[in-house]
């Protein structure tokens, strides 16, 4: 397999258009966060433009990012949830990468009597949107303790559901490591207590979609930006405070301390590889088919919903390159 890629990866390097000729590669992301921060450090540091790629992006939900992705108004989109639900209805795309495979997630609660995972059982729990990476992370966890996963009610809190959570709409409520780290930071994670973390929740976060006829008809684009990535990405492994500083000049609202809490969360679940198992993959679609009420056999086999082989291919010439990052 790894000689195959490397084959494939000596093929696009033959592909190389003429110095000069850059292409326009254009991105969706949901926001600017360190859980984007490969995309944004291939940008920072320049290895999208020495693939002769002029890399835009623009900040979009995935209800916006996954038509524009269909209809081919953009390269790529980083709301892979959003995009996965399209392709499992028949959507044109795949995913690409995934950076995280491991919940981001824990599940808290400010009232004394919830405890336990089971304690959640007939209550609601506080979610950012219905069917979002905490309510499938939630659902798994119900479902590996035994407990059907829809005795629980999920109520959607919007993205300010941190605060939301704090101030006692749900009995008990799921928080994303980002609002972890600000509400401890604000001292507001005083008034609840951990329920249960999701560090061991393995499925299929923060993905890269792509549309089938740009796998099929730009190949060269799709190679030269996951060449890129995979800088990116190994470059934020090797330097901490080089990718929180970069992350800092593009959100000066933030600070050090809320950047090197998510860094080190953001590494703690790190995909090999930027994939995933199929194991992982076959959990997520089996709650996603509940979530979509699409029968389990009306889903997409695992093949017709991620490729992963441009990605291999352009890890193996990487590899093969010698290339490391450099502060």
């Amino acid at each position: 397999m790894r000689g195959l890629a490397l084959a494939f990866a000596l093929f696009w390097a033959a592909c190389a258009l003429p110095a000069g000729a850059a292409q326009t590669l254009t991105f969706t992301m949901p926001s600017i966060q360190m859980f984007e921060s490969p995309y944004l450090v291939a940008w920072q540091k320049g290895y999208f433009a020495e693939e002769g790629l002029d890399f835009t992006y623009t900040l979009a939900n995935g209800g916006v990012a996954t038509p524009a992705l269909l209809s081919g108004s953009v390269d790529a989109s980083a709301s892979s949830a959003s995009a996965l639900a399209a392709i499992m209805r028949g959507g044109a795309m795949r995913i690409v990468l995934v950076l995280q495979n491991r919940g981001l997630y824990s599940l808290w609660s400010t009232r004394p009597d919830i405890r336990t995972l089971a304690d959640v059982k007939g209550k609601q729990v506080g979610i950012e949107t219905r069917g979002d990476a905490g309510e499938v992370a939630t659902r798994i966890a119900l479902q590996q303790a035994g407990i059907p996963p829809d005795s629980v009610g999920y109520t959607p809190l919007g993205t300010a559901n941190g605060a939301s959570a704090m101030s006692g709409l749900t009995p008990a409520f799921v928080l994303a490591s980002t609002d972890v780290t600000q509400l401890r930071i604000s001292g507001e994670l005083s008034k609840a207590h951990l329920v249960m973390d999701y560090k061991n929740i393995h499925l299929p976060i923060d993905g890269l979609a792509v549309s089938e006829k740009t796998i099929a008809d730009r190949p060269e684009l799709l190679h030269k930006m996951l060449r890129a990535i995979v800088k990116g990405m190994a470059y934020v492994r090797a330097y901490k405070q080089q990718t929180i500083a970069m992350l800092l000049k593009l959100l000066p609202a933030s600070n050090a301390a809320i950047e090197s809490a998510d860094y080190d969360a953001f590494i703690a679940g790190l995909s090999p590889d930027l994939v995933v198992t199929n194991d992982d993959i076959r959990g997520d679609l089996d709650v996603r088919a509940v979530l979509l009420n699409m029968p389990r056999e009306s889903v997409p086999p695992i093949d017709a919903i991620y490729n992963f082989a441009p990605l291999r291919a352009a890890e193996a010439e990487v590899r093969a390159s010698r290339w490391k990052p450099t502060p």
